[in-house]
């Protein structure tokens, strides 16, 4: 399939007096079998500009305008929608972003801005296409294979995502618009659309749902047991008055935790109540942070908190979440 092409915009006034005749197309190609959401950074008016975001279907390409010998950043990460953790495509230059759409300015500092950040990657100037892939290089057969991925979101048996056609996936697909007494639409963005809707609806009862009902942002963090030991990953920005689902695996049968800092003008972070009488204890950083193992924490340049268990007799959990759940810190410095 020849990937769909979607042409992105920085404003026309912007192409014309910050660009000239140095402006050429850049096409971010999405090969991978997630629907994704991405984040670009170009060089507006002589400063480096993170902006996102653009949803970008499996096997679809996005244009954007940049300059032709100017630093141009990339970053990606997939759709809620799918079974299992974000998956990111990144680099190493830190620069700013937030979980709603965003222009940032980096001659301001992202907390400034209320932003987190992201780890995009570097991309050559003179590099015309950027492909995101998978280490299944899916290329042409990249729509088929979100096809199948999202198929076993919903739910059917699909054993094999390799962006194939073949009989199971065909009567899955068949068999997806039959329960829903829909006519099966006849593009294939289309029906990635619809995929789309329906595994982020079947998403509702799955993972860890945090709902901020207190005054401030709040920021959280998640640990659980992986099949190779501990892992602890944070931070979520939560917003006042909206929810955020960090995990979107089930959680059933397995341990979880979660903890968490809401902000205090004025003041020290608030830190969220572990509720048991000895604490889980796992490793966090100030900054964004993936810590295996519950061990040693200051000997490996992290911090020891105590975490809130979570029940796990169920696929899901939503916790909403006031100032109430939460008490003054101790006297280490913490922040993020």
């Amino acid at each position: 399939m020849v990937p769909v092409r979607l042409f992105i915009s920085f404003a026309a006034a912007g192409f014309a007096a910050g660009f000239g005749s140095a402006a050429q197309a850049w096409e971010v190609c999405n090969e991978t079998s997630f629907v994704q959401r991405v984040a670009v950074a170009t060089t507006i008016d002589g400063a480096v500009t993170p902006k996102g975001w653009t949803r970008a279907r499996p096997g679809q390409c996005l244009t954007f305008v940049a300059d032709e010998i100017s630093p141009r950043y990339v970053y990606a990460e997939s759709s809620v929608a799918h079974q299992g953790d974000i998956r990111e495509w990144k680099g190493r230059n830190r620069l700013c972003a937030d979980d709603a759409d965003f222009v940032a300015n980096t001659e301001v500092s992202c907390a400034l801005q209320n932003m987190t950040t992201r780890d995009y990657l570097a991309v050559d100037p003179a590099e015309n296409v950027t492909r995101l892939v998978e280490i299944e290089d899916f290329g042409e057969r990249a729509a088929t294979a979100g096809i199948q991925r999202l198929l076993r979101d919903v739910g059917y048996s699909i054993s094999k995502i390799d962006g194939r056609e073949g009989r199971r996936t065909r009567r899955s697909l068949a068999a997806f618009f039959k329960d829903r007494s829909v006519r099966a639409p006849s593009t294939e963005g289309e029906i990635i659309d619809a995929l789309e809707e329906a595994a982020m609806k079947a998403q509702d009862d799955f993972g860890i749902t945090v709902c901020n009902n207190a005054g401030q942002t709040m920021w959280l963090s998640i640990a659980r047991r992986e099949d190779a030991g501990w892992e602890a990953r944070g931070w979520w920005a939560v917003s006042q008055d909206t929810c955020l689902r960090p995990q979107s695996q089930s959680i059933k049968g397995r341990d979880a935790h979660i903890f968490a800092l809401l902000e205090k003008p004025g003041g020290d972070d608030l830190r969220l109540k572990s509720g048991a009488a000895v604490p889980s204890q796992f490793c966090i950083a100030q900054s964004r942070f993936s810590s295996t193992g519950r061990e040693n924490c200051a000997d490996r340049g992290y911090r020891a908190a105590g975490f809130r268990p979570l029940p796990t007799d169920k696929d899901g959990i939503k916790l909403s979440l006031s100032e109430a759940d939460f008490s003054p810190p101790s006297n280490d410095g913490l922040r993020r």
